[in-house]
């Protein structure tokens, strides 16, 4: 960089004295300046290449960040919980889905020991790359007993959500302001309510895990796992 510079503070010095020489065509001198316009110089070239190095290294990143969650994967498929578990991307990250058959008893808060082996493996994925997780819980629309201890679905949805957070928090390191716990209760269902199959179908537990860079272009070609777990063929 610093020979360039003085090549250029160089040839910039003849011009001067090339200007100031009698009897100059400024046609021609012109045209002699033309053939440096619209070049590209060294500075502009060491742009370019840092540039392709900085997309490079982000793309590494992410393919890491996919190997990474496909670690996930082997997890599910060696213990054989397709059926109960599904996973997705979308454009901010990734989308966990967990059916209540895995996560809690009927009516109840508290984790199960199957349950607890899942968020672990869940919460070794995370690195500060994170900025925000959010977890929703969901119910079906059977209203809950008079004697039950929450009032509401919607009681019964956050409660649920907020044991999720509280034990991917204490194993994943990140600060608690990226945590957030939600509850939809009943009124969002994937399915209909109306058969014992939908109703399982709606009681469930969704973990968004949001990078602050996003994590894949989703028009890219993408393993059947990537798309869901539940959908595939």
């Amino acid at each position: 960089m610093t020979y360039s510079d003085m090549v250029t503070l160089l040839l910039v010095f003849f011009v001067v004295l090339y200007m100031l020489t009698p009897g100059i065509d400024m046609d021609v001198f012109k045209e002699f300046l033309q053939r440096f316009q619209g070049g590209t110089g060294v500075l502009n070239q060491q742009e370019t290449i840092m540039e392709q190095t900085a997309q490079e290294r982000e793309e590494e990143l992410r393919q890491q960040r996919l190997e990474r969650w496909q670690s996930l994967i082997d997890f599910i498929e060696d213990r054989q919980l397709e059926e109960f578990m599904e996973i997705d991307l979308i454009p901010e990250g990734i989308k966990i889905t967990l059916s209540e058959s895995v996560t809690f008893n009927s009516g109840s808060s508290e984790l199960l020991p199957q349950a607890q082996n899942i968020l672990s493996e869940i919460a070794e994925l995370f690195d500060d790359a994170i900025y925000e997780t959010e977890v929703q819980g969901h119910t079906d629309n059977v209203p809950l007993r008079e004697t039950a201890y929450y009032r509401s679905n919607w009681d019964l949805g956050a409660s649920r959500s907020i044991s999720v957070v509280r034990f991917i928090k204490e194993l994943s390191q990140l600060p608690a302001e990226r945590f957030k716990a939600s509850s939809y209760g009943e009124y969002r269902p994937v399915t209909t309510n109306d058969t014992p199959e939908g109703r399982s179908a709606n009681r469930r537990v969704e973990i968004y895990v949001r990078y602050d860079d996003g994590f894949i272009e989703l028009d890219e070609e993408l393993p059947i796992w990537q798309r869901g777990l539940s959908n595939a063929e």
